[in-house]
């Protein structure tokens, strides 16, 4: 079995799953430490928005992992910017291999995530011999402006883990960082933008 979708991770945890996905998901996550991990992680953030009484959270905030979710805008938090969830609209791994083309090793990941007129373009490239990646990326604005010095965070389990800021055409990386499930974040004058699963495990 595949690793489980951020979708029905979050059916099981909310009890939305049939008897039948929920004895499959258990099987597999009794197997797979990632997605045993990765549904940790979000019972963790689901526990915290029901407690938080800052505000009421939309149900759909909860699917904020899944693909092509439109950009949901929070109110703001106590560092005073307001966050959107980036949608994910390309990912070159749910694209079909042309005809006749012979793969050599993991080539590297394209994707790209869209919130409102803010697109922010990321490459990853797996380094099987030392189980890092290298991450790379651009923000980028249909309003033809770039974003010079933004900072941008990987967040791991709640944690921050990495920083930098982006130069001044809004390029952005992270070399050879470990392999883990990252969350990426980037703080813009407008809000901060969050690209959830840019990473997942050992993939």
């Amino acid at each position: 079995m595949r690793h489980v979708t951020v979708e029905n991770l979050i059916d099981y945890i909310e009890s939305q799953a049939s008897d039948v996905e929920k004895s499959t998901l258990e099987r597999h996550m009794t197997d797979c430490n990632e997605c045993e991990e990765l549904k940790q992680e979000f019972q963790i953030v689901i526990a915290r928005l029901r407690e938080d009484a800052s505000f009421e959270p939309p149900a759909e905030l909860l699917q904020w992992g899944i693909n092509l979710f439109q950009p949901v805008a929070q109110p703001k938090g106590a560092s005073g910017l307001r966050k959107f969830i980036a949608s994910l609209v390309f990912d070159t791994y749910d694209q079909p291999m042309m005809a006749g083309v012979r793969r050599v090793g993991a080539p590297p990941r394209q994707l790209l995530f869209r919130a409102g007129d803010v697109d922010v373009d990321v490459k990853i490239e797996s380094m099987e011999a030392n189980n890092r990646i290298t991450l790379v990326g651009q923000v980028l604005s249909s309003n033809a402006k770039f974003f010079d010095n933004t900072p941008v965070k990987l967040e791991s389990h709640g944690i921050v883990r990495y920083r930098t800021r982006t130069n001044v055409v809004g390029e952005f990386s992270f070399d050879e960082v470990p392999k883990d499930t990252y969350h990426l974040s980037v703080d813009l004058p407008e809000g901060q933008i969050t690209l959830f699963c840019v990473h997942r495990g050992n993939s």
